[in-house]
């Protein structure tokens, strides 16, 4: 519970920082003080301290997040065009957990092995953690030179599971190096069992197959959907079959979900 605690509290520290640069890319693509400042709900004050870089100088250390920033940008101009609410305080919390993956990855990668010396596990994660953070940054990048809106949301999708791969992968390489025990807490079964239902009725609705849309981007995006429905359902599984290995007195690593 304290490291959830520790890692929300730092995400909350790097929102000014996320502000910053949006109130930065925003002033640069002609939108007024005012407006900035109504979007990202902050007053014109800060805007005019956010782009003389007088506030949010702590954007160097949070690394290169351009790329990160363009997308939470783009939905902030076209709220700012509508007239609609500005940014919601989980885009900015996301984008934010988004920089500190990316920036922990990368320190992970250049410290290079801890613990044992020889370890291939490790090393194959530490490799993986590299090309996940590097097809992050060029999906990113294509994203953001791309017109049409349904390829970039492609890419930017891609580009987030890419990002979320290597949070997962950054996190089992700390714990293989700390050598931790094989302790872990799952949700009870009858919650599990109501959220494999809810999964259940999803993919009895395949959007893929009921859908008509021409746009073929459209309809890979509709796929996403429901192979990410699929992988719910069977994470769910697994989940359950934990739990239940834990009251027979098994080990969960001997036996496999009944997804497989």
């Amino acid at each position: 519970m304290a490291a959830n605690q520790s890692g929300i509290r730092s995400e909350e520290r790097l929102i000014p920082t996320i502000r910053a640069a949006l109130a930065r890319k925003l002033a640069t693509e002609g939108f007024q003080v005012k407006d900035i400042a109504a979007a990202l709900n902050v007053t014109p004050a800060a805007i005019t301290q956010y782009v003389k870089k007088r506030r949010g100088a702590s954007v160097q250390s949070a690394g290169s997040i351009d790329h990160l920033i363009d997308p939470l940008a783009e939905k902030v101009a076209k709220r700012i065009r509508s007239g609609t609410d500005g940014v919601k305080t989980l885009e900015l919390l996301e984008t934010a957990r988004q920089v500190m993956v990316i920036n922990a990855g990368k320190r992970i990668v250049a410290r290079g092995p801890e613990g044992p010396a020889k370890n291939e596990s490790l090393e194959m994660l530490r490799l993986r953690l590299q090309l996940e953070l590097g097809a992050a940054e060029n999906y990113l990048e294509l994203a953001n030179k791309t017109g049409d809106d349904h390829t970039k949301l492609l890419l930017r999708m891609i580009a987030s599971d890419s990002i979320r791969h290597a949070d997962v992968v950054s996190q089992v390489i700390s714990w293989l190096e700390a050598e931790g025990g094989a302790g872990f807490e799952v949700p009870g079964d009858e919650l599990l069992k109501s959220m494999l239902a809810l999964e259940d009725s999803a993919n009895e609705a395949n959007l893929r197959e009921s859908v008509k849309v021409d746009h073929p981007v459209a309809r890979l995006l509709l796929e996403w959907i429901d192979m990410d429905e699929a992988k719910h359902g069977k994470m769910v599984l697994g989940m359950l079959g934990m739990g239940k290995d834990r009251a027979a007195g098994t080990h969960p690593g001997d036996r496999r979900t009944a997804a497989d």
